[in-house]
């Protein structure tokens, strides 16, 4: 299973990809800015893990749907700090409007990590 993190906070990024490498045949790549787009495109991931909130005037909802115009694949997880309800119904609609099975509210731990990127592994096999 390919893996692209897209976080702009390098320690997170960082944790990340070795928590999730850590699991069998995983693979993971990340990306912190609009780069993200460019990976996904070249290498057709079977899930992006994305921040709801990034540098740069770009923001998860943005990847999402950049990434979703040329990969009907993909699956995605979104990450936010933000438990407030703009932020939930934001999410809702993107889970509604995409291909989107999950999202955590920070903080969380790797196992619920985990547990989201299994049932990806569930509801689809690996490219």
């Amino acid at each position: 299973m390919r893996i692209l993190v897209v976080e702009d906070e390098p320690g997170i990024r960082e944790f990340l990809k070795e928590g999730l490498e850590a699991l069998p045949g995983v693979a993971v790549d990340t990306a912190a800015d609009r780069r993200c787009v460019e990976m996904a495109r070249s290498t057709g991931y079977d899930l992006v893990i994305t921040d709801m909130q990034l540098a740069d005037d770009l923001d998860g909802l943005t990847v999402i749907r950049e990434i979703s115009r040329f990969d009907s694949d993909v699956r995605f997880i979104v990450m936010t700090g933000k438990k407030r309800l703009d932020v939930a119904t934001k999410l809702v609609t993107a889970i509604k409007g995409n291909q989107v099975v999950s999202f955590l509210f920070k903080p969380f731990d790797l196992e619920e990590l985990r547990i989201a990127v299994d049932r990806v592994r569930e509801l689809r096999p690996a490219r």
